[in-house]
């Protein structure tokens, strides 16, 4: 049986033995799929840029991915076709994980290291993936996403404190950008941390969302840290704190009440004075604690302890009087 096949494959042209070759291979690679998913697809310059890549199996084997670092290779081209030069080496896909039959896995990478994304326009995401158990690469379609300009509200460069054992020197300087941008119709305010303009661009990330009526305030404070207050709502604000490395070391937001939220500079350190404080579960630092189990709340009287209530006894009959 085995030897007939060999034979009428052998028999066949070369041009029909390439096509049963190549739809064998299409068959297979129908089977798995790989998608590109991108978290934001409208950009400001250099904002963080997160890629997700879905791996589902269902070709009855398991797959093998990660044991180099060329299984995945990324690129971004312009609306020309234009491809764009890495500012640093490619990102480190590089560490075994296996995707079992019936099996979905995600891969997950923050491009924005490693891309200057500073003109604006439209761009094309690319992906090659090689599976090294077939030898022969698996199509992945590519993404559209665009990179549009933000308009700066305010700006403050500022000089970086001397961490613990670093010696005095030349003081390093840093710069906080607010910016704006309007996404369909919400407006959303922007922090930049970078070195000066035209230099190293630390981190971009969105702050909160912002009326259009009222301009966010800003101040520094000793330590370098970034102090925001912006109106989130028609009677919310929202209250951050960054850090000169652009991360999130605080999220507050207040109400007005009585009087509207305003920043305040007391004993060398800034608050927000008026408004009522909220408590809300995107906190940061967040209240919960890991591994919390939800209490049971239950009334005090179910507290306390069930009485013995002993079951009532009859009372015998009185004799009846003697005659």
């Amino acid at each position: 049986m085995n030897r007939s096949l060999t034979v009428s494959l052998t028999a066949l042209p070369l041009g029909w033995l390439l096509l049963a070759l190549m739809g064998s291979a299409a068959s297979m690679t129908a089977q798995v799929t790989a998608t590109l998913e991108v978290d934001k697809s409208h950009l400001l310059p250099r904002e963080t840029f997160n890629v997700s890549l879905k791996i589902v199996n269902f070709s009855g084997q398991t797959l093998v991915f990660g044991e180099d670092n060329d299984w995945l290779q990324l690129e971004i081209e312009t609306e020309t076709g234009e491809v764009l030069t890495p500012i640093a080496e490619p990102p480190k896909v590089e560490g075994r994980f296996t995707v079992e039959s019936s099996i979905r896995a995600t891969k997950r990478i923050d491009l924005a290291p490693y891309y200057a994304l500073d003109r604006a326009g439209n761009y094309k995401l690319t992906a090659k993936l090689y599976v090294k158990q077939w030898k022969r690469p698996l199509p992945v379609k590519p993404v559209k996403f665009s990179v549009f300009n933000g308009s700066i509200l305010w700006h403050r460069t500022f000089g970086m404190p001397l961490k613990e054992g670093e010696p005095a020197g030349q003081p390093r300087q840093r710069r906080y950008v607010l910016q704006q941008a309007k996404k369909l119709r919400m407006t959303t305010l922007y922090a930049r941390v970078d070195d000066g303009p035209g230099a190293r661009v630390h981190k971009v990330l969105p702050v909160c969302p912002m009326v259009a009526f009222n301009d966010p305030t800003a101040q520094v404070d000793p330590t370098g840290n970034l102090h925001i207050l912006c109106q989130s709502g028609a009677r919310t604000y929202n209250y951050t704190v960054l850090d000169p490395d652009g991360k999130m070391k605080i999220r507050h937001h207040y109400q007005i009440v009585g009087s509207r939220p305003r920043l305040n500079f007391k004993d060398g350190k800034i608050r927000v004075a008026g408004g009522l404080k909220l408590l809300r579960p995107d906190d940061i630092p967040t209240r919960k604690k890991k591994g919390d189990e939800p209490k049971l709340i239950l009334p005090r009287k179910a507290t306390q302890p069930i009485p013995v209530i002993r079951e009532p006894v009859p009372e015998p009959n009185p004799p009846a009087p003697r005659r």
